[in-house]
């Protein structure tokens, strides 16, 4: 919506300025001299302007995780600082593994033990030496022995909390000697490669966009592209992984994810605030651009062009209708064609059939 108002500012802009400049009546020539002056001229056609879009959001990593110990204990080593890199499956922090420690041996006796009873059990039950239901009994604290044996195993295990994949340390809640409880958010990691930002496309320009089944369907290669403040040169490749398909309602906007990788001579860390930009490939080659200062408005609100026209070396007033402001040109929906060229100066002291020739560079 902001972007919709500026453009219609500028386009009130652009109208009120040449009522300005023409307000007074054009100066007309004496009578019986003709005087021919230099003007420069615009060939219309020869480039059209890149539209580009730009949405501010702040970078962020794709993954994030908050690291916490499956069970309580008390922190006997942290491996990493603030900042370092890991890979996934590295070791971060290691709890006092002593107590799970003879938990897991005991449980790993308790599960032998009911093995070896339920294969004697087994083999009585063939002989008819035992009941079915003593069998049974066998079989089932066997079953149970091995599932402790298991949650014994895996306590042991977190003990020790590893990186879930690759990043960089963003956080560290702990300290040696600390006692944490279960669950205890202690670590912070981010991605460092794979970051994302997150931006808000007004609806004026959502609706522009086609149906897709998913994020994965869009395709903007050599598109878009992020920038940060700290980088204002630089451009990063990015592709949209997610979308909201509702509106917030108050803003009128809708989310966008675009995810980007960056150099590993490039450091960039989340919170930093820039830009997703979106550049589209021009495919209507019959629009037609104009310079502003080429434009001069009537009293009646309607805006004209000088056109010139070459076999008579005269300009004639042209009447147009204005469209979007792109930089420092206007779109002309109607009015003009392809190859027309226009004065782009002087244009408030001329008037029709005033005589004129091309301005040399």
């Amino acid at each position: 919506m902001n972007d919709l108002c500026q453009r219609l500012r500028w386009t009130a802009l652009v109208l009120s300025t040449a009522l300005i400049m023409a307000g007074c009546d054009q100066p007309q020539p004496h009578e019986g001299v003709k005087v021919s002056r230099p003007v420069k001229l615009y060939t219309l056609g020869g480039d059209t302007p890149q539209i580009l879009y730009k949405y501010p959001g702040s970078v962020t990593a794709v993954n994030k995780s908050t690291l916490a110990f499956e069970v309580p204990g008390k922190v006997t080593d942290i491996k990493v600082k603030e900042g370092d890199l890991v890979v996934a499956g590295q070791v971060l922090a290691q709890l006092d593994p002593r107590d799970y420690q003879a938990q897991f041996e005991s449980a790993k006796i308790e599960k032998d033990a009911s093995h070896k009873d339920y294969e004697r059990y087994k083999k009585a039950l063939e002989s008819n030496a035992v009941t079915p239901q003593a069998f049974d009994q066998a079989k089932r604290n066997m079953e149970v022995a091995q599932a402790a044996f298991k949650q014994a195993k895996k306590a042991l295990e977190d003990t020790s909390l590893q990186a879930p994949f690759s990043g960089r340390i963003a956080r560290k809640d702990i300290e040696k000697f600390d006692t944490v409880y279960a669950k205890q958010p202690v670590i912070q990691l981010h991605s460092d490669s794979a970051l994302e930002m997150v931006v808000d496309v007004p609806e004026v320009d959502w609706v522009k966009g086609g149906r897709v089944a998913s994020a994965k369907d869009i395709n903007l290669s050599e598109q878009l592209f992020v920038t940060v403040s700290a980088l204002p040169n630089e451009r990063f490749p990015g592709v949209i992984t997610e979308f909201s398909s509702v509106a917030d309602p108050i803003t009128r906007t809708y989310k966008v994810t675009v995810e980007f990788n960056v150099p590993q001579n490039i450091s960039l860390g989340s919170g930093m605030s820039g830009h997703v930009l979106y550049q589209p490939k021009s495919t209507e080659n019959a629009n037609i651009y104009v310079p502003i200062e080429a434009i001069v408005g009537n009293s009646d609100n309607k805006a004209f062009v000088w056109l010139y026209e070459g076999d008579k070396g005269v300009v004639t007033k042209q009447t147009i209708e204005l469209g979007d402001i792109t930089a420092k040109k206007v779109l002309v929906k109607s009015g003009l064609k392809k190859g027309d060229r226009i004065a782009v100066s002087g244009v408030h002291s001329l008037f029709d059939g005033y005589s004129v020739y091309p301005l040399e560079d």
